[in-house]
């Protein structure tokens, strides 16, 4: 299935995953930091000039309230599918957080449904389903959540055990998988969940015997887009007579559908590449230093997110540092557009026609504005989306794009309003 979009967010904090920044879940956002200066590879030359930046081809929004400006900055050809030429008018929605808990991030799924996250005071993270319009549906819990052609999938758990959920539209769970052994037999269980960019998801979870030497073990599961399990049984990774290990782990999916799981091995970081069909891929060399690829120490946020070249790229506690070509067993440099954007989220678009740049929550925003740079596969930087808030004096909320192109930001001013502009950045 090709999707429409594709989705890896900056994922909000989960107590399975190791805090980090939704995404996602979802995902498949992160800390804030400068916005980039927009310089990129691949600008046009000066037999293409772009159209001046002060010249919006489309807007939405009444004065005073959320707007959305679109621009075209570049003439180029390879321009022409990524960006849109109208956008709707937005979906605004206002949840009450309870007691001591706060509101986290917001996911569009490929029907244009949209959950929102609350977290309550005792770390739980519960999401509501709204539809399209606004209108509210039912809820569910997840601590991480990617979103799906038709609704999401993530992991829940309870009494010491993981589940992966595929949750419908309307925030009914269609379909629970265990993950989780044994607790009697095996402990010490923690989880990635990502996105696969042709729908569904692959979780990397680790566990310890209980006894013995407590060897920690490593193992791969995969989930088709409808939330069933594509792999017969669990696909082994790694085993080591160490109970701390691995520190830190991450895995994704590739756009050819072969998955990466990264995990750290002493001072090592070792790449694992599993086919759609589950086989193991041979090693490519000897892997590299941990600190060459997620920097030094071992305590790491790690994510992997797709490029539309077959490669992953890697993010590092909040930062994207390296990229793994198809199958490699050793990292090398990012392309230059995402370098300069080290900080920000990231998604596929269009109908991967290019990149959606989602400027990161986090960042001091005086005049409430937040932007998404719309990046051809040449580094080209060819459209840029600012929304506006109406406000003064803001702190960038989570921003994401959904699977069906539908964007969501959270406000900078009162991180429980929530607006959306319904298939914005769509297949085109």
């Amino acid at each position: 299935m090709r999707p429409a979009n594709h989705l890896l967010a900056p994922r909000p904090s989960v107590l399975l995953l190791a805090a980090s920044a939704l995404g996602a879940l979802l995902a498949c956002g992160g800390a804030g930091g400068p916005p980039s200066s927009g310089a990129t590879a691949g600008a046009a030359g000066p037999d293409v000039p772009p159209p001046p930046s002060s010249s919006p081809i489309a807007a939405s929004g009444a004065p005073g309230a959320a707007s959305l400006d679109l621009e075209r900055l570049d003439a180029a050809a390879e321009c022409d599918a990524l960006v849109p030429t109208a956008a709707p008018e937005p979906v605004t929605v206002r949840l009450t957080a309870p007691a001591g808990g706060t509101c986290v991030a917001g996911s569009a799924d490929g029907t244009g449904a949209v959950a929102l996250g609350v977290r309550d005071a005792a770390g739980a993270l519960t999401w509501q389903a709204r539809s399209r319009d606004g209108s509210p549906l039912g809820t569910f819990a997840a601590e991480a959540l990617v979103a799906a052609p038709d609704g999401w999938q993530g992991l829940a758990g309870a009494a010491g055990t993981v589940e992966h959920v595929s949750i419908a539209p309307d925030g009914r769970v269609r379909r629970a998988s265990p993950i989780s052994p044994d607790p009697a037999l095996r402990t010490g269980f923690r989880s990635r969940l990502a996105q696969d960019p042709q729908g569904g998801s692959v979780v990397l979870f680790r566990s310890v015997t209980v006894a013995g030497n407590h060897w920690n073990a490593l193992d791969a599961f995969r989930f088709d887009a409808s939330g069933a399990p594509r792999w017969p049984e669990a696909v082994p990774v790694s085993s080591d007579p160490d109970a701390a290990e691995p520190y830190f782990m991450a895995a994704g999916v590739s756009i050819t559908g072969a998955a990466l799981m990264l995990f750290q091995d002493s001072a090592y970081l070792r790449a694992h590449w599993v086919e759609p069909s589950g086989a193991a891929v041979a090693d490519a060399g000897e892997p590299e230093a941990s600190a060459a690829v997620v920097g030094e120490g071992l305590s790491h946020d790690v994510d992997v997110a797709p490029l539309l070249d077959g490669g992953l790229a890697v993010r590092s506690d909040g930062s994207w540092l390296r990229r793994y070509a198809p199958l490699a067993a050793r990292s090398e440099p990012l392309p230059a557009w995402l370098a300069e954007r080290a900080r920000w989220g990231y998604r596929l678009t269009r109908g991967n026609a290019g990149y959606a740049a989602l400027e990161p929550a986090g960042v001091a925003a005086p005049d409430c504005v937040q932007r998404i740079e719309l990046v051809a596969p040449s580094g080209r930087l060819c459209g840029r989306i600012t929304i506006r808030e109406g406000a003064q004096g803001c702190t960038t909320g989570a921003l994401d794009q959904g699977w069906d192109g539908t964007v969501v930001q959270q406000s900078g001013k009162d991180a429980c309003t929530f607006r959306w502009w319904p298939a914005l950045l769509a297949r085109g």
